[in-house]
């Protein structure tokens, strides 16, 4: 990724932004004039005494100070059921038995509740588990822990031709940005009986991110993952897996080489200043970019 050097807030003034914050949250209305028009059911209340003297009072206030709840009702799952009716030929006695209309889910789980259950996962990285137990209390479903991945896998399966737009999409760009890193992945797809190690790979342009799964981190996933169409410039790190990449194709992440010429002025002697002089190019160099992004100077 490109480096944007940015001076970082001091402690005391993040304490000030917290502070800031908290109060406006506080001193925030109660409801916003959209929430207002949108409310159910309003409940009128009438003082019939003069708080004052005692006195009947009578009429009502044109503009009363309005006190509103907001809630959520109360969440019930519903479920459709498909009677597929099984019938007898008189003629050859045959049994057929009908089918489930197109547009039905086979696996017994609606579009909405799969979509939920992707949410969870894919946004929110919530575990099988924290899924299925979010399931049970806020919506009353009770499914096995094996019926998640089930679902996601479907998802997925759903999803696979727009990743491969979004895909076709990044590789028509001018510049990407590509990293992998490791981690667990379990077998809930069931390609991965050995349970071996996966990694993510991310593609990434201003407007799009494409992920991939994979056993491997090998060059050939890195292909796989990239195309071979492309002709842009890739922001990489030094990972040889990138090392197919013409040179003026590719670009090593400035986060990457500014680690390393901090690196060498940490160090003694010629080091030292070699580090420092290292440094200071590259803050001019990124001084000028910001210059050129914002229109001050062309690259002429």
């Amino acid at each position: 990724m490109a480096l944007v050097s940015n001076p970082q807030p001091t402690k005391s003034a993040r304490a000030a932004a917290a502070s800031a914050a908290v109060r406006k949250a506080i001193l925030a209305p109660a409801a916003t004039s959209s929430q207002r028009s949108s409310a159910r059911r309003s409940s009128p209340h009438i003082p019939s005494t003069c708080s004052g003297c005692g006195e009947a009072l009578s009429g009502v206030d044109p503009e009363p100070h309005r006190h509103q709840v907001i809630d959520i009702p109360r969440i019930e799952p519903f479920v459709i059921e498909h009677q597929l009716h099984r019938l007898i030929c008189t003629h050859c006695h045959a049994t057929t038995r009908a089918v489930l209309p197109a547009g039905v889910e086979g696996g017994g789980f609606g579009p909405q509740l799969s979509a939920l259950v992707g949410l969870w996962g894919g946004v929110y990285h919530l575990s099988h588990r924290k899924v299925q137990s979010l399931l049970d209390q806020l919506l009353g479903i009770q499914l096995t822990t094996g019926a998640i991945p089930a679902i996601r896998c479907r998802l997925s399966e759903s999803l696979a031709s727009l990743v491969e737009e979004a895909k076709e999409a990044i590789r028509k760009e001018p510049v990407a940005h590509m990293d992998e890193t490791g981690g667990p992945i379990g077998n809930a797809d069931g390609n991965n009986p050995e349970r071996k190690r996966g990694w993510l790979w991310v593609l990434v342009t201003p407007a799009l991110a494409v992920f991939h799964l994979a056993l491997s981190r090998s060059a050939d996933v890195a292909r796989e993952v990239l195309g071979e169409a492309f002709e842009g410039i890739v922001v990489t790190d030094r990972y040889s897996a990138y090392s197919w990449l013409p040179l003026h194709r590719r670009q090593i992440c400035w986060a990457h080489i500014k680690r390393d010429f901090t690196a060498i002025a940490e160090r003694a002697g010629v080091n030292k200043e070699m580090g420092r002089r290292l440094l200071a190019l590259e803050k001019q160099m990124f001084e000028q970019w910001h210059r050129w992004r914002e229109g001050q100077i062309s690259r002429q």
